[in-house]
């Protein structure tokens, strides 16, 4: 065992944290004011109104738009919260891992267990009450995310017994590397009040799993044995890839676009305008903020991580 072994925090401190900030513990329940002014989602994070024909659709169309991309928003947290971190930190409590995770970790496992219930609970709370106040608004089939298919993308090419620790550190990733760009997604000055007051709860608990799924990170990568580390390694760039691809995105965008012109071949090519040129390499901000945990976290150090990126042609 190296000396400079890194340990998750002890229970003392994460536990206290979270007594005290956690938004199940002392936030009440959150109600959305449509008396209020304001949009539900931020207008330069929608592809769509950078589009002149869209725009030129008119006001209401672009309320739709917003109100529509919240509520795809909304779902996402209830899908992802779920299969992604609920059950990864149940497999940290409950699974047969090559690795010991201590007790005190464990609990602060259950900790992110309450934490992301009761976001998906506000979150379908909220989608009840959009509903009930906009009655016309769509249920759309909402594609897999990227994440989850980045993680059943290698998944299909692992062997069994490495896919709990793998899903470990997916998540690890998944909570370390987007905190920033979620907590300034919504910060635009015509947001609705009780969005922003929503999203700032939600940010508070997120800013603080950080802390825990990095160490977590750190304390697995460096634990698990060498065979784990090979195995796992030689998939991250394509996980990473596939991570931070935005199909999901596209996808959901061409069928609300079909919903509101009415056209899917003019949708179609409207998409296909919007997302011309995008390729994810090491010079995009989120990719960096990706490398930077890798790094920190000296997964970075190990042959089989730096090796597979190598292989798409980045120099690491």
């Amino acid at each position: 065992m190296k000396d400079n072994k890194i340990n998750p925090l002890p229970v003392n401190q994460y536990q206290e944290v979270w007594e005290s900030r956690a938004s199940i513990r002392t936030r009440p329940r959150k109600f959305i004011d449509f008396k209020e002014k304001g949009v539900f989602f931020p207008e330069n994070k929608q592809p769509l109104l950078f589009n002149q024909d869209v725009i030129d659709l008119g006001p209401e169309v672009k309320e739709t738009i917003l109100l529509q991309s919240f509520y795809k928003y909304l779902n996402d947290i209830v899908t992802l919260e779920i299969d992604l971190i609920v059950n990864t930190c149940n497999k940290i409590l409950n699974s047969d891992l090559p690795i010991e995770y201590s007790k005190e970790l464990k609990l602060n496992a259950r900790t992110i267990i309450i934490d992301e219930y009761y976001h998906v609970y506000i979150a379908h709370d909220m989608m009840l009450q959009l509903k009930h106040q906009f009655p016309d608004l769509k249920d759309f089939n909402y594609s897999i995310s990227d994440s989850i298919n980045a993680v059943n993308q290698v998944k299909s090419k692992l062997d069994k017994k490495y896919h709990d620790v793998f899903e470990i550190i997916a998540v690890c990733i998944f909570e370390t590397t987007l905190v920033k760009e979620l907590v300034e997604f919504f910060y635009t000055d015509n947001i609705h009040p009780s969005i922003k007051h929503y999203i700032n709860d939600h940010m508070n608990d997120e800013a603080k799993h950080y802390g825990f799924f990095y160490n977590l990170l750190c304390y697995t990568w460096e634990n698990i044995p060498i065979d784990y580390q090979e195995n796992i390694g030689q998939y991250f760039s394509e996980f990473i890839i596939n991570y931070l691809n935005i199909n999901s995105e596209k996808e959901f965008n061409l069928s609300l676009l079909i919903s509101i012109l009415k056209e899917e071949n003019k949708a179609k090519e409207i998409i296909s305008n919007l997302y011309t040129g995008f390729i994810i390499t090491p010079e995009v901000p989120i990719v960096k903020n990706v490398l930077n945990v890798l790094r920190k976290s000296k997964l970075l150090e190990s042959l089989s991580v730096v090796s597979s990126f190598k292989n798409i042609g980045w120099d690491l």
